[in-house]
């Protein structure tokens, strides 16, 4: 029990001091300085809402890209069941398979409920809808708009499952590749979206902070924490 409240505080202190942050720049007017880049009030929208490169490979291929890996990871899961040698990795395989689906499903069931829309649907990017903070409500009359957090941005943070499964191989290498990796494809794929008019920021890091916080769940469950050993570096 002892180990596991350490590992819990550890990882979950990240995700409070995230949660502070983004409180903040939420009274800040950082999300719409950093979206305000990549408007153009001559032409009345975001230029690169419709860029063939952007929609193609930064919205399309990379998720698909995710669910390959994931179904590849949920196959070997069942194979387990059937091939000796994967026996002794499956409840790991179960992780990653949980891991790589319920992290973005929690995201998309997030932005089911949201009435926030999206920045090239607000007033003060030519759109119909009024600018909503984290905690306001709709006015009467507006339909829900369905956009934060930012659901592609997921796609990315999902694999932040791979630093935990180095914590679970003993294998520094595979954590540090899974978090710094898992973060910068959150981010690069959350700033397309950001660019193309489709989300502010902080819908990028709720996405983050989702991610985190379901699959840390996850792997307390299934996994517990790591032993004691200390990690390689293969």
């Amino acid at each position: 029990m002892a180990a596991r409240a350490s590992f819990l505080l550890r990882h979950l202190g990240p995700a409070l001091a995230a949660v502070a942050l983004l409180l903040v720049l939420e009274s800040t007017g950082i999300d719409t300085a950093i979206s305000n880049g990549f408007y153009d009030p001559a032409a009345g929208g975001f230029p690169l809402r419709y860029n063939s490169f952007l929609e193609v490979f930064g919205h399309q291929w990379t998720k698909q890209l995710v669910i390959v890996a994931a179904c590849c990871v949920i196959a070997m899961c069942l194979l387990s069941f059937a091939l000796p040698h994967l026996r002794p990795q499956r409840r790991l395989l179960l992780f990653l398979s949980l891991a790589l689906t319920l992290a973005p499903l929690a995201v998309v069931l997030l932005k089911a409920g949201s009435v926030r829309h999206c920045p090239w649907s607000l007033q003060e990017y030519g759109g119909f809808a009024q600018h909503l903070s984290l905690f306001d409500a709709a006015p009467p009359g507006l339909p829900p708009g369905h956009c934060f957090p930012s659901g592609h941005a997921s796609t990315g943070f999902c694999l932040l499952a791979f630093y935990f499964a180095g914590l679970a191989l003993g294998s520094r290498r595979l954590a540090l590749a899974g978090l710094w990796g898992s973060l910068a494809a959150g981010m690069l794929l959350g700033m397309a979206r950001v660019a193309q008019g489709a989300h502010f920021l902080s819908h990028t890091l709720w996405s983050a902070l989702v991610c985190w916080l379901v699959i840390l769940a996850l792997y307390v469950a299934i996994m517990g924490p790591p032993k004691g050993a200390p990690m390689s570096n293969a």
